[in-house]
């Protein structure tokens, strides 16, 4: 019976010590490498564009967009079911729309989507004939959340806004999210 040799005795102390060091090495090392990756992953560019883009934006919930401390774009009829069904016929390119409505004191209401003319489009761009100035909202989309605005965008708004001092500018980024600009 003293010939029999118990599992436990094979091992000491230390190289039990040993094995519970390398196994939480391994684990804080993969811990470590996956936030590695992630924060790589997030913080390259596209990352932040997608998260910049998302916080500055509006989700509508019910035909209405609620943005900047009270104002709300209110999509009356099937006007926001028009400006998915072009969303949705466009999936690979962007496109552009000419909101018609009214504004009274800090809402804006949708009655009409109207279509411009289109002489081009991409997945990061589109030209078509500018809105008329009877236009409340200069609109186009984006890839799919990109809401951030382009330079060329802030500039094409600033000659839209001239026309009609009360205009938005939107960014149509998912099928029911819209970065909005004044």
């Amino acid at each position: 019976m003293d010939d029999v040799i118990l599992e436990e005795d094979l091992y000491s102390d230390e190289e039990v010590k040993e094995s519970k060091f390398k196994k939480f090495f391994i684990l804080a090392l993969t811990i470590f490498l996956l936030v590695l990756f992630a924060a790589y992953t997030l913080i390259n560019a596209a990352g932040i564009d997608v998260l910049s883009g998302l916080a500055l934006s509006y989700k509508a919930e019910k035909n209405e967009v609620d943005f900047s401390f009270g104002n709300k774009l209110i999509f009356e009829g099937s006007t926001l079911e028009e400006l998915k069904n072009v969303y949705y016929a466009n999936p690979n390119v962007e496109f552009k729309s000419c909101l018609k409505g009214k504004k009274i004191n800090f809402s804006y209401y949708i009655t009409e989507v109207l279509i411009p003319i289109t002489y081009e489009q991409t997945y990061r761009s589109v030209t078509s004939e500018p809105c008329p100035p009877n236009s409340i909202i200069d609109l186009h989309s984006h890839p799919f959340r990109r809401c951030l605005p382009s330079d060329q965008d802030f500039n094409n708004f600033k000659l839209f806004k001239e026309k009609n001092p009360d205009a938005l500018m939107v960014v149509m980024c998912e099928d029911n999210r819209f970065g909005i600009y004044e």
